[in-house]
C-alpha cells in the first residue's frame, strides 16, 4: 500500500471516514496581490472536484484557507512578508493590503460561479491554534530555537523524504531553500518567526517565544485540525507545493496527531504562457480584468480549464481562449432553445458525470458533450429535455447556461415582423430586418419548424 495516495481512481470508489461527507481541504490564496489565471485554473479545478463529489452523492465539507500573514518572498523561511512588502509599495498597511485583496478574491470566487466553500479561514483569525500547536510540537521534541525564530527539526520526523521524494542528502545549503547558518538541516523550516528588534510590523502577536508572527506551513495544519480533525479524506493544491509546503504540513500534522494528514491527494500541474510557468514573480500574469478588457466572459475561462487534465501542464494563449469562447457560445445559443420552438424529441441528457468520476477527466466529458450537442441540434427537442440538459451542465461544469437570457419582446416583435414579410415573399423587406437583427447581436436561422434565434457573440 502507497504511503501516500493520489486521487487517480474512480471517485465513486472513494471511502470516506465519515461517509457520506467528504473532509477536503484545499490551499487557498495568498492575498497580497490580484489573483492571476493561473491561480483561478487551480481552483477552478477544485470546484470541479466538488461538483463531481457532490454529484456522485456525497457531502463535502470543503475548506479554503485565506493566508493573509506569514508567506514570505521566500517560500522557505527568508525575506520579507509578501504582505508587509506590498503595503509598503502601496503606502498602506498589511492589514488593508490583505482585507481588500480577500475581497477581491470572494468577488472573483461568485464570478466565476464557485460553489462557495463551507469555511474559508484567515491566518490571522487562527493565531492562538497556531501556537497552542507550535507548544505541543515543542513538548514532544521537534522544535528548537535559534536568532530569528522556533524552528522545525525534520530530522526527528523519519518519514520527511517520503512524500516528496526528497533526497535530504543531496539538499545543499541555499539550494532547495536559502541557507541559514543556525538551522540544525537545510530542510528545517519556521514555524514561528521573532518581529524585528528595531522595527514595529503591523501584523505580530505576542507568544511564549516573544513576539512575532506564524511561519507560513503551520496554519494549514493548525486549520486542518480544528475545522476537519486530524485526517482529511482528501488535500489538494498546486504541484509546486509538494516539495515544501505540503511537506511540511506532512511533517507537522503527523508528528502532533500521530495519525495520517490525508487519505488522498490532489495536485494540479502548472499553467503555462509561452512554455514559461504563470508566476507573479515573472510579470506574466494575467487577471479576470485582462479577460474582460478583451471582451471574455468569466465563463469562457472556466470552459478553458476543463479543456485538460488537472494533471497535466495546461497552455494558455489567447487563440485557444477565443476558440473556448466559440465553444461556450455554442452552448449558449442551446440554451436559448427554452425560449423559442419546442418539439417532441426526447434526448437523455449527457453522459458527463462517468468521465468526471474518473480523476476528474474533463477533457473526455466535454469530448462527449460535444457529441450530444451533434445529436442535440439536428433535433427538435422537448422544453423538458432542453432544462435537463442545461440544469446537469451547469450542476457539473458550473458554465452558468440557466443565466443566459431571453431577448427582449421588442426583437421578438422584429423576429415576427420579418417572418411575415418572408411568407409574403417580401424578400427585401426581410433582408433589411434581419441586417438590423445581427445588428443587435441577433442571427435568426430559419427552419422548417419557424425561425429560431441565436446570439452572435
Amino acid at each position: 500500500m502507497k504511503l501516500y495516495n493520489t486521487l487517480t481512481r474512480q471517485i465513486t470508489e472513494l471511502k470516506p471516514q465519515n461517509p457520506p461527507e467528504v473532509k477536503l481541504y484545499t490551499c487557498g490564496p495568498t492575498v497580497y496581490d490580484y489573483m492571476h489565471i493561473g491561480n483561478w485554473f487551480t481552483f477552478i479545478r477544485y470546484d470541479t472536484l466538488v461538483r463531481t463529489l457532490i454529484a456522485v452523492g456525497f457531502k463535502p465539507t470543503w475548506v479554503m484557507n485565506i493566508t493573509d500573514v506569514g508567506h514570505l518572498t521566500s517560500d522557505a523561511d527568508t525575506g520579507e512578508d509578501k504582505l508587509a512588502a506590498k503595503a509598503v509599495r502601496e503606502g498602506k498597511t498589511a492589514w488593508e493590503i490583505a482585507d481588500f485583496y480577500t475581497k477581491y478574491f470572494e468577488q472573483g470566487l461568485r464570478r466565476l460561479n464557485f460553489i462557495i466553500p463551507a469555511v474559508m479561514p484567515k491566518a490571522t483569525e487562527n493565531i492562538p491554534e497556531q501556537i497552542n500547536f507550535i507548544k505541543s510540537l515543542e513538548t514532544k521534541g521537534y522544535t528548537y530555537q535559534i536568532n530569528d525564530g522556533i524552528y522545525y527539526d525534520t530530522s526527528k520526523f523519519s518519514r520527511y523524504r517520503d512524500f516528496a521524494n526528497l533526497e535530504l542528502d543531496e539538499i545543499q545549503p541555499g539550494a532547495r531553500i536559502e541557507h541559514n547558518p543556525q538551522k540544525r538541516n537545510p530542510s528545517d523550516f519556521a514555524l514561528w518567526k521573532f518581529s524585528p528588534t528595531d522595527a514595529k510590523r503591523d501584523m505580530e502577536w505576542d507568544s511564549p517565544w516573544g513576539k512575532g508572527f506564524p511561519g507560513w506551513h503551520i496554519e494549514c495544519s493548525a486549520m486542518c485540525l480544528k475545522y476537519l480533525g486530524p485526517t482529511l479524506d482528501i488535500h489538494s493544491g498546486g504541484i509546486d507545493h509538494i516539495p515544501v509546503h505540503h511537506t511540511n504540513e506532512i511533517a507537522q500534522s503527523e508528528a502532533l496527531t500521530e495519525q495520517s494528514l490525508a487519505k488522498f491527494w490532489v495536485h494540479t500541474n502548472h499553467i503555462l504562457i509561452n512554455n514559461i510557468k504563470i508566476s507573479k514573480s515573472l510579470g506574466n500574469t494575467i487577471t479576470l480584468e485582462d479577460l474582460a478588457d478583451k471582451g471574455f466572459a468569466p465563463e469562457t475561462l472556466r470552459l478553458l480549464v476543463l479543456e485538460s487534465h488537472y494533471r497535466s501542464q495546461s497552455r494558455f494563449s489567447w487563440d485557444s481562449l477565443a476558440s473556448a469562447q466559440t465553444r461556450l457560445l455554442r452552448y449558449k445559443n442551446f440554451a436559448v432553445r427554452r425560449f423559442q420552438l419546442t418539439g417532441s424529441d426526447r434526448l437523455a441528457p449527457p453522459d458527463l458525470l462517468s468521465y468526471l468520476a474518473n480523476d476528474l477527466n474533463t477533457p473526455e466529458a466535454l469530448a462527449e458533450l460535444e457529441a450530444w450537442f451533434d445529436l442535440a441540434e439536428s433535433k427538435t427537442l422537448q422544453l423538458e429535455s432542453i432544462e435537463n440538459a442545461i440544469s446537469l451542465i451547469d450542476q457539473l461544469l458550473g458554465l452558468n447556461l440557466a443565466g443566459v437570457k431571453d431577448i427582449s419582446d421588442a426583437t421578438k416583435a422584429l423576429i415576427a415582423k420579418r417572418e411575415r414579410a418572408r411568407t409574403q415573399k417580401n424578400w427585401v423587406l426581410a433582408d433589411s430586418m434581419r441586417k438590423e437583427l445581427q445588428g443587435a447581436g441577433i442571427l435568426v436561422l430559419d427552419t422548417p419548424s419557424g425561425p429560431i434565434w441565436q446570439y452572435l457573440d
